[in-house]
């Protein structure tokens, strides 16, 4: 079975997936790479899903969802909810635990559901290119998803049929497959403008290390934004020649939002565009009332240049987060589709000093990194589970290629050798966490193996801003934490000086895949295949994802430096194996690949680094303390995995249930953050108040999502500990959405 990468975008969704050592981006049956994330209840019953959605929304827009990742794990009385319920034309309505509902064709549907069925459509379409069953996926998010937000993807996955191995940020993603492969010391912005969202993320590339420095967002502005002034010009048009305002028909709105999109895509390649629509709207007697509209670059640049604005007040949050000026980055990549606007890019170069770069395609990018991420953890999944490898006079353990009488298998090369992972196991990771020697931590074991013998190191907790002095007792009704201590401001992270402006490595480029139609020539000529460049990405070479060799021994004092080692791409594999090799634009294709995949290129001489991907909090996690006021848990920008405990105890003779509240944000305010939802503590032991003291830790994980446990500190008994997401589905709906997204009839 396999395991893809797949970006869930609020425009597109793109899946990707690594086969012998090469990166596919996966076409559907017409050969096209992106899939609109758009969701459209047919009247016959039918569900459709991404270019047949898109084409309804102009006939259809009250049945047809689009744009959901823009409101996908907020609360019904968000502010995002209550912006969205005025842009969109589909009905939305309040649900079960604060949560929103979408209304189709008299069904109600959960948010999750909805991207369920585009994660679905993208399974499907990865199984036909690859002709084997797609079981498991790393799925992407902005950086600046809070936990509901995460948590309501994995639960699309989930009902999608997928086992969802990590949620990472989008941002990171591009960053590992911009930096695979390449040992510069480099520290990089990464400018990702997409559909309904923006991130600015930092990160250093040093070796095989990706660390994330800082990240900040706005999960509500993107290209749709733009869509919706430019369709508000069009509607002023429309007004003022009509004497009919579209903005007070759903419908016809809609035709112009549709239409917006493509003059927007239009002027970001001309200097003027024209359109025509017919029927926008009906008049007296049924006539039909139509537009025709014009827009040059400049009047389009006048709408853009707010929101543009917008995006480069995040990016100064995020320097101001990492302390570090515009100066002290080498590189600037542009990742989403809103990139490619003439203006942004402009600015960008502006803000940075630099000229940003974008050999890799926006749109496709992020999901190339997160297929590399999957490999990565199915390679290790594997590992673990076959047996220790025989011993060196084994016939296997050729330095660079089998013997001549050796087949190749399987068995004789793993993705380790071609495909660099992010394995950055939460083990490994516990000792790089952020200590600091000011408040030591009670260690709460929650099971597991006893600790090491010997001194053992006092982790400690870091907490950004002081809290007003309060007692630290809970009780049921008004739940508070101990209050937070102020820590010394981090040191300034001395500038990485810039590298040389020089053009990117070729043997880290993403190749074009070969057309079937070229697999199936080379077949029938037995002559091997000439790579093709890629449309955009100036690279002719192929897709290999290169291994990192290890540094060569220093040199003698009177010896003259040798040349640094360099990676050769490897070459285009034979007519036999070229047949395995994913389609970009696939035709009917009958012929499955699947057997063609098993024939692995010979591993080379040296294995490759492991790199490790360390990224941090968007946001601060805090707890309600009396008044109202927030005890910060783990800070924003703390490096993941990570844990941090605080002490409860109760404030009522024989309690036995204790609640705490908690929120995402950085206001002082318990009320001005982003409420996630209560921590319900059970199973304490009655005793007298004040008697009882329970241990609670959070941890966040690899994917930036939070889990609870709770420990009796007296005794040490584990406390039951629910932590309840606000209008998110509880594992017990979930079995029943699963069922109802597997009956639907896709198309």
């Amino acid at each position: 079975m396999a395991v893809v990468g797949i970006d869930l975008g609020t425009t597109n969704t793109v899946v990707a997936c690594v086969r012998a050592g090469r990166v596919h981006v996966l076409p559907d049956e017409q050969g096209r790479r992106l899939l609109p994330s758009v969701v459209s209840f047919h009247p016959n019953g039918e569900v459709l899903v991404g270019y047949p959605a898109k084409e309804r929304r102009v006939v259809d827009a009250k049945n047809t969802i689009a744009s959901i990742k823009r409101l996908i794990g907020r609360a019904w009385g968000s502010d995002e909810i209550r912006r969205g319920r005025q842009r969109f034309a589909f009905e939305l309505k309040e649900g079960p635990g604060q949560g929103p509902l979408v209304v189709a064709r008299g069904q109600e549907y959960t948010l999750p559901e909805i991207s369920a069925f585009v994660l679905r459509r993208a399974k499907e379409l990865a199984e036909h290119a690859l002709g084997e069953t797609v079981d498991r996926a790393v799925i992407t998010v902005p950086a600046n998803f809070n936990e509901l937000q995460r948590a309501a993807t994995k639960v699309a996955g989930r009902v999608a049929g997928l086992d969802v191995l990590r949620i990472i940020n989008e941002p990171t993603a591009a960053a590992l497959a911009y930096g695979l492969g390449r040992s510069a010391k480099e520290r990089i912005a990464i400018y990702d403008f997409g559909g309904g969202t923006f991130d600015c993320t930092l990160l250093d590339l040093s070796g095989n290390v990706f660390e994330v420095l800082a990240t900040a967002g706005d999960t509500f502005l993107g290209g749709d934004d733009l869509d919706i002034a430019i369709a508000e010009r069009m509607s002023e048009a429309f007004l003022h020649t009509h004497r009919y305002d579209p903005r007070t028909d759903s419908q016809a709105f809609e035709r112009l939002r549709a239409a917006a999109e493509l003059v927007k895509i239009d002027l970001s390649t001309r200097d003027r565009t024209h359109t025509k629509l017919r029927e926008v709207a009906f008049g007296v007697g049924g006539a039909h009332l139509d537009l025709d509209f014009g827009m040059t670059r400049d009047e389009l640049e006048m709408l853009a240049t707010p929101l543009v604005e917008r995006t480069f007040a995040v990016c100064q949050e995020a320097l101001s987060v990492a302390r570090l000026p515009v100066s002290a980055f080498d590189k600037i990549i542009l990742v989403g589709g809103s990139s490619r606007i003439p203006l942004v890019r402009r600015r960008v170069e502006q803000f940075f000093g630099a000229v940003p770069h974008d050999r890799v395609n926006p749109d496709e990018v992020v999901a190339i990194g997160a297929a590399i991420q999957a490999a990565a953890l199915t390679e290790v999944s594997r590992r673990r589970s076959i047996p220790p490898p025989p011993a060196p006079s084994s016939r296997r353990s050729y330095p660079s290629a089998p013997p001549e009488d050796e087949p190749e298998g399987p068995d004789d090369v793993t993705l380790a050798t071609k495909v660099t992972a992010l394995m950055a196991e939460r083990e490994k990771m516990r000792p790089m966490m952020p200590t600091s020697p000011e408040v030591p931590r009670t260690t709460a074991r929650m099971g597991g193996p006893p600790p090491l013998p010997g001194p053992q190191p006092q982790k400690t907790v870091r907490v950004s801003a002081p809290a007003p002095e309060l007692t630290a007792k809970l009780v049921t009704t008004q739940p508070y934490g101990t209050p937070a201590v102020p820590a010394p401001p981090p040191a300034q992270r001395p500038s990485v000086p810039s590298a040389p402006e020089t053009d990117p490595d070729p043997a880290s480029t993403i190749p074009r895949p070969l057309m079937f139609e070229e697999v199936l020539r080379a077949e029938r000529s037995s002559a091997p295949i000439a790579p093709r460049p890629i449309v955009g990405l100036g690279s002719t070479q192929p897709m290999a994802i290169p291994a990192v060799a290890p540094a060569a021994p220093a040199p003698p004092a009177a010896a003259a430096a040798p040349e640094p080692p360099r990676v050769t791409p490897p070459s285009y594999p034979p007519p036999a194996l070229a047949a395995a090799i994913i389609s970009g634009r696939a035709p009917d294709v009958t012929q499955r690949l699947a057997p063609v995949f098993a024939t692995p290129a010979p591993p080379p001489a040296t294995a490759p680094l492991t790199p490790v991907l360390v990224d941090v909090t968007p946001r601060a996690l805090v707890v309600e303390t009396v008044g109202g006021w927030c005890d910060v848990v783990v800070q924003r920008n703390a490096k993941i995995p990570c844990d941090r405990s605080r002490a409860f105890t109760t404030s009522s003779d024989m309690q036995t249930t204790v609640r705490v509240r908690v929120a995402q944000g950085e206001d002082a305010m318990f009320g001005q953050n982003t409420f996630l939802g209560e921590v319900e503590l059970t199973g304490i032991r009655a005793a007298p108040r004040g008697q009882v003291t329970i241990q609670v830790r959070f941890e966040v994980d690899e994917s930036g999502t939070l889990k609870v446990y709770a420990t009796d500190a007296a005794t040490g008994r584990e406390a039951h500990a629910t932590l309840q997401l606000i209008g998110i589905a509880s594992a017990q709906n979930i079995p029943a959405m699963v069922a109802r997204n597997a009956a639907a009839r896709l198309q």
